[in-house]
């Protein structure tokens, strides 16, 4: 009976970790230091984004988010936000969003970034452009990397415990292995 789940088991683990290692992370966490001072993050799994400064405070997710490849100044990308919370100060008054249009967050040519929206009920701004001054490239998520070594480990261990085979010699009657 060992035997017959032995090899299957040992090949169902060298699959997982085959599968796991071949198909690194992309979850990442993206950062962009504005010139103004704000930062804008996205994060690639969860769908989440944050701009945060002085005159903003916003949070908006967008599936979209979950193809976002960062770089140092991406340009041409739109995302269509399918949520959009918190306020923009204008004039040193807190707005929150007014959703009357579609609202998006946009990286337009030379680093410029706008986050597309109406503030305020009645409308008193519009659009928020910033410019990408400096950019943290994210830190890759080890998960299936250790996955795959698990794996691996397991796979070792079936080959390891693989067990040999003792025969009595008739002739001397000293043990020896097949």
């Amino acid at each position: 009976m060992n035997n017959f789940w032995g090899k299957p088991v040992l090949f169902a683990a060298a699959a997982v970790a085959a599968v796991t290692l071949s198909n690194p992370a992309s979850a990442a966490l993206f950062t962009y230091n504005q010139t103004n001072g704000d930062v804008l993050t996205i994060d690639n799994q969860s769908g989440i984004g944050t701009l945060k400064g002085a005159k903003i405070d916003a949070t908006f997710t967008s599936n979209d988010f979950k193809s976002f490849q960062g770089g140092a100044k991406p340009s041409g990308l739109m995302f269509i936000l399918a949520t959009l919370d918190g306020t923009r100060t204008v004039g040193g008054v807190a707005y929150t969003d007014n959703p009357s249009h579609t609202q998006k967050l946009l990286f337009e040519r030379k680093g410029r970034v706008n986050l597309w929206s109406y503030w305020g009920n009645p409308v008193v701004a519009g659009d928020y452009i910033t410019t990408i001054g400096s950019y943290t490239p994210p830190t890759p998520v080890p998960a299936p990397g250790i996955l795959g070594l698990f794996g691996l480990g397991l796979a070792a261990l079936a080959f390891g415990r693989r067990r040999k085979e003792t025969k009595v010699n008739p002739v001397n009657g000293k043990l020896s292995f097949a």
